[in-house]
């Protein structure tokens, strides 16, 4: 399936690019995150403590993906 990927903050800067269309047999957000790790090997840094989103709504690792789907990943946030 085709999903629309975005990537946020030091995460862009990991992979080099911020948005871009991936081909995927994931099933998982969980399971496109460790596809994308294994093509951009420096995001492997920030896998336990990401954020994803699917379709404008956030969500945990296992939601499900579809064809068309947009996947963003954001970096831990802190604030104050």
């Amino acid at each position: 399936m085709r999903i629309k990927i975005k990537f946020f903050s030091t995460l862009r800067e990991a992979v080099g690019m911020n948005e871009f269309y991936f081909e995927t047999v994931a099933l998982t957000a969980g399971q496109l995150w460790q596809e994308l790790e294994a093509q951009f090997p420096k995001l492997t840094l920030f896998t336990a403590s990401r954020a994803i989103a699917i379709n404008h709504e956030y969500v945990q690792a296992h939601q499900k993906l579809r064809d068309g789907d947009e996947v963003a990943f954001f970096p831990p946030v802190s604030g104050g």
